[in-house]
């Protein structure tokens, strides 16, 4: 998997952020990791950084191990290439359809959540609160988070996995280190955008759609042919990991 799973990654990593049940508990998850509220007169710039990178750092861990599981699983199934492109073709063209809302996958629509009376403080603290970030929130984002693993799979390569889920985990992580620098401002910011989220749960089940075709089909190498093109004859993976 080369220029166009990595572009996919960071990509899928932004819209899992903006998908609405993320946006609408990102703010309180700062409140819960520093106990400052958006709407408090004086935060606390050098904490709320701290917290996030912290936290940024718990939900990466998490993800990057995933992806270098089901990187893995595709090695393990090299033989069978061909059944696990299309079975994860179709996966994503299903999990596509969910988000636009003509079935309803329940577990995939739903978040399992930790509930913390109590803001958490310190290093410890915010990282587990990261770890249980990535499980809690997966069912959430899942559709989207299972384009990216599929990828990773069908790499067949752990260090091509492990990239993939680390540059998704960057897309995730940016907006919510962005919220970290101007929490008060991001905050009122996100109130505003939330009632249009449909938008972006159509652009994520589309994406999916698209994907889960070009795997079915075998024609995703086809893409990174293309995009390898315009950087030169390299991928971008190359450019990345050499």
């Amino acid at each position: 998997m080369e220029t166009p799973g990595i572009i996919l990654s960071y990509l899928a990593g932004l819209l899992s952020f903006f998908s609405p049940c993320v946006l609408a508990m990102a703010p309180g998850y700062l409140a819960v990791l520093t106990g400052t509220l958006p709407t408090d007169g004086e935060n606390k710039p050098g904490q709320l950084i701290k917290a996030a990178i912290t936290f940024i750092t718990g939900f990466t861990l998490v993800f990057v191990l995933l992806g270098a599981a089901f990187s893995a699983l595709g090695q393990l199934l090299t033989g069978l290439r061909v059944v696990f492109l299309k079975t994860g073709g179709i996966l994503l063209i299903i999990l596509g359809l969910s988000q636009w809302g003509v079935f309803r996958l329940f577990p995939l629509q739903q978040e399992l959540r930790f509930q913390v009376k109590r803001p958490l403080v310190g290093v410890t603290g915010w990282f587990l609160a990261g770890v249980t970030f990535a499980f809690g929130w997966t069912p959430c984002i899942g559709p989207i988070l299972g384009m990216i693993l599929t990828l990773a799979g069908s790499s067949g390569q752990i260090a091509t996995g492990v990239l993939l889920l680390l540059v998704y985990s960057l897309g995730l992580a940016t907006p919510f280190f962005l919220m970290a620098l101007a929490y008060r401002r991001f905050y009122f910011w996100s109130k505003k955008i939330l009632p249009y989220t449909k938008v972006i749960t159509w652009i994520s089940g589309l994406l999916l759609i698209i994907v889960g075709v070009l795997l079915f089909t075998d024609r995703f190498t086809l893409l990174s042919l293309y995009l390898n093109r315009i950087f030169g004859g390299r991928s971008l993976e190359d450019l990345l990991l050499n």
